[in-house]
Parts: structure tokens; sequence; C-alpha cells
């Protein structure tokens, strides 16, 4: 039986920690520190210094509200069934019932019912389109999976999931310019690191403006997956160069 060896050197079983990365805690918590993904990636591009600043500003980063509106959207978009596990505020941000409520959960499970309202509309633009409806009929949604790139164990959750193909949901300000925005945000990356996690053939976008709610869909060329994969090189390349010298990229934190 296949096994993984994490950044920590703890040993799991494939089969157990595909299990334990359904937990969100477990996934963004614990994996979160001990395996590399596409979001680490992009520090690391920055190179070993600035990974390691990153890794000591992690917790005290506040999250922005382009980020919390993605994940709400991707939840109500892909598993709508989970909005009971969300705390909604019938109040603003500011408010002692929001204030309370984010010391007693975690902050990224409470929102506003401004929030929820705001984002459903778009999440329903994704829903309602027949041409998504039709390709996710058959599909996982959420898909976990962890595997090896350049000896180093990488972490990865497939939006959707079909056989042989990847479709990633993604939001937008201005889905007129996604060509841009896609290299911007190293979006190249994410999808040469998931061919290779879910050994797919395919990787395709979906993508839906947060302003005027119109949903596209996205398919970029080989020359756009290669640039991901040369970009995973230097990323990890990066990441053995910050473990040669840990000590001293600590040190000038």
């Amino acid at each position: 039986m296949e096994e993984i060896k994490l950044l920590n050197d703890e040993i799991f079983k494939k089969e157990d920690i595909l299990k334990k990365m359904m937990n969100d805690e477990f996934y963004y918590g614990y994996l979160g520190k001990n395996a590399l993904s596409s979001s680490t990636c992009k520090s690391l591009l920055e190179g070993p210094q600035f990974y390691a600043n990153k890794l000591n500003e992690k917790e005290k980063t506040k999250e922005s509200q382009a980020l919390r509106d993605g994940r709400l959207i991707h939840l109500l978009s892909l598993e709508p069934h989970r909005i009971d596990e969300l705390t909604i505020i019938d109040s603003t941000k500011g408010s002692k019932a929001y204030k309370l409520a984010v010391q007693e959960q975690l902050p990224q499970t409470v929102y506003t019912n401004s929030e929820l309202n705001r984002c459903k509309n778009i999440a329903d633009s994704v829903l309602e389109n027949d041409e998504f409806r039709e390709m996710v009929r058959f599909a996982h949604f959420e898909k976990p999976e962890i595997g090896y790139y350049n000896g180093l164990p990488f972490r990865g959750k497939a939006d959707i999931c079909l056989p042989g193909i990847v479709i990633d949901l993604k939001t937008t300000s201005d889905i007129s310019r996604f060509d841009e925005s896609a290299l911007h945000w190293n979006y190249d990356l994410q999808a040469a690191l998931y061919l290779k996690l879910f050994n797919a053939f395919e990787f395709k976008y979906v993508v839906v403006d947060k302003k005027t709610q119109e949903v596209k869909f996205f398919e970029f060329t080989d020359d756009f997956i290669q640039g991901g994969y040369e970009k995973l090189n230097i990323a990890t390349d990066n990441y053995f160069n910050y473990l040669e010298d840990k000590s001293f990229y600590d040190l000038n934190i």
C-alpha cells in the first residue's frame, strides 16, 4: 500500500490520509504546515527568505474580503449542503454578536447575512448556467489528493473532478482580463500541479465575474501548462535551498 511521507517526516498510508483530508481542519491546518501546495509555491517563487517570512506571518495575517467571498462562493456553488456548518450573523462585522462568534469559532466559519446574500447571488449564476450543470452532472466535488513532485509532498483539492479532467472554479472582478490575471496569480502553476497530482490530461476553469455575474469557461494552451511546471521547479528548488540554510533564513525573520 502506498505511503506518504510529510515534511515533518510523519508517514501515513495514502488511503488513510486521503480520508483525513476531507476534514478542513486537518487539510488546511495540519497539512498546511506539513505538505506543500500551489499557494505555498507562490511564496517560494519569491525566494527562500520570502517563504520564511510568510511562514512567520501566517498566524498574524488577516484574510481579505476577496478571500472570504471566494471561499463562500465555492461552498454555495459546489457544496451548498454544507451551508449549515457556517454561523450566519444578522448584523455587521463590527457588531458585538459577530465579534463574539469569531472569538468562539473559526473566523472562516462566521459570515454576516449580507455577505451570504451577496455571494449567493454570484453562486446562483454558476448553478443556473446550462453548460456548467451539464459539465458537473457526474462529477466529484472538493476531491482531495496528495502526492510527490520533485520528491516533496504536495496536497491539493480539486473543485470539480471527472475522469482525467480537473475543473477549477475561480471568481474575478473583471472576466475580460482573466487571461492576464491567470498568469499574475500563478494559476498556471496550480494547473500543472493538479494535472500531476490527479493524473489528469485536461485542466479547465469555470470563471464567474463578481460584478456582472457573467460565467465563462477557459482552457489554456500547452505553453501555459509548461510555464506552470517551470514555476513548480523553481519553487521546489527554493524550498530545498530554504532547508539547506533554514537557520539562516529563520534568523533573518
